[in-house]
């Protein structure tokens, strides 16, 4: 136990973005963290060499699937996201967009704070952090998307990406490497140029893409931060008799394989992404354990708004799976906002995404029609 009593001074569940960044800054500040993720770690040694290694590139847990890459259907949507130490980062798309103003004077956030003010100084950091340079390898996919614009006269919209990649010492955030790290002064890890291959969204086997085990949670773990892969937690109870938490909480946890386990902190973070978040904090609004959680629980939930189309070019010479997940976009007069988005070769399996977005089914999702669109994308 810490000084304090507690096990820890703050337990954090969920090791994406929100988890990462606040591990990072706390332990820098000298609390102890301690960090819950239900996925395990993937490094290049683990990753699968294709998406049809589907066992150790999907999260189905109850198919024995423990991957990263994990897909959650809707009625009106399909969730894409990451079950892995890194959270999304590992298998999102790398591209880091900063939101023009108008984004802060609309929505539930509008008037809270002076957001055009404030958030400028935090997107520098994170950039900084990440890594974040414009795309400088535009493939077969983005000239493509480049001659679209021009051809339709929107050329001056077509734009190369703002990533967190690694491109080489040409990048905007790279310093003098140390030790193979060009970041960080020989604190962070050693890292290899981005070759191009596409498979940005089915994990990086080259140590170019900035995913967070490279940077923040990687430098959280140093400053002594432990980190419990493979863990889901099941509960969060306030200590003792205060149903605020002001005395403390108590998680459950179930490691993977191994039996139900209790730890207690002064405060918890649950940063488990939109959906686990809402799941857990559902879950223990429900059941009793955390009475003070507010009803705007689940409400004013937004998506961001994209649609996957998969395109195909029968017999053309072009290779469209190199480059970066996403190199490069264009804008529509009427505002709507188009990616050149790219999977590597001998990712097949992701064409189910393409098919959900398949004008025939007419929003009817009927397993015949679906399937037919599956094998013919296949």
């Amino acid at each position: 136990m810490t000084e304090n009593g507690f096990d820890t001074d703050c337990f954090i569940v969920g090791s994406g973005f929100g988890g990462s960044v606040s591990a990072l800054r706390l332990a820098e500040k000298g609390y102890r963290v301690l960090l819950a993720e239900q996925g395990r770690r993937i490094t290049p040694e683990n990753m699968p060499e294709s998406t049809g290694d589907w066992r150790r590139f999907l999260w189905l847990p109850a198919l024995a699937c423990r991957g990263f890459f994990s897909l959650r259907l809707f009625k009106h949507m399909l969730v894409l996201h990451g079950n892995a130490v890194g959270g999304g980062s590992i298998t999102y798309a790398n591209t880091l967009l900063v939101p023009p103003q108008e984004v802060w004077r609309q929505g539930t956030w509008a008037g809270l704070r002076d957001w055009t003010a404030e958030m400028p100084a935090h997107y520098r950091t994170a950039q900084q952090m990440l890594g974040v340079t414009d795309n400088p390898l535009l493939a077969d996919a983005d000239r493509l998307l480049q001659r679209l614009a021009d051809e339709n006269g929107i050329g001056g919209s077509f734009y190369r990406t703002r990533v967190a990649v690694y491109f080489g010492g040409q990048d905007e955030h790279a310093q003098q490497m140390v030790d193979g790290d060009p970041y960080f002064g020989g604190n962070g890890p050693a890292r290899q140029p981005c070759c191009a291959c596409g498979g940005c969204m089915v994990g990086c086997r080259h140590r170019a893409k900035n995913s967070l085990d490279y940077n923040y949670l990687y430098l959280a773990e140093r400053l002594g931060v432990r980190v419990l892969p493979q863990t889901r937690v099941l509960r969060i109870e306030p200590l003792g008799a205060a149903a605020d938490g002001s005395a403390g909480y108590r998680i459950t946890v179930k490691p993977n394989r191994l039996p139900e386990r209790h730890y207690t902190a002064a405060q918890v973070i649950v940063s488990a992404g939109s959906l686990g978040t809402q799941q857990l904090l559902f879950a223990m609004k429900e059941q009793g354990c955390l009475p003070k959680l507010s009803d705007a629980l689940g409400r004013h939930v937004f998506t961001n708004a994209e649609s996957l189309i998969g395109i195909r070019f029968p017999g053309c010479s072009e290779d469209f799976s190199r480059g970066i997940a996403i190199g490069s976009g264009i804008h529509l007069p009427d505002g709507t906002h188009i990616e050149a988005t790219r999977f590597p070769d001998g990712s097949n399996i992701v064409s189910l995404l393409g098919t959900l977005m398949n004008h025939s089914l007419a929003g009817r999702l009927s397993f015949r029609r679906w399937l037919a669109a599956f094998v013919w994308a296949w």
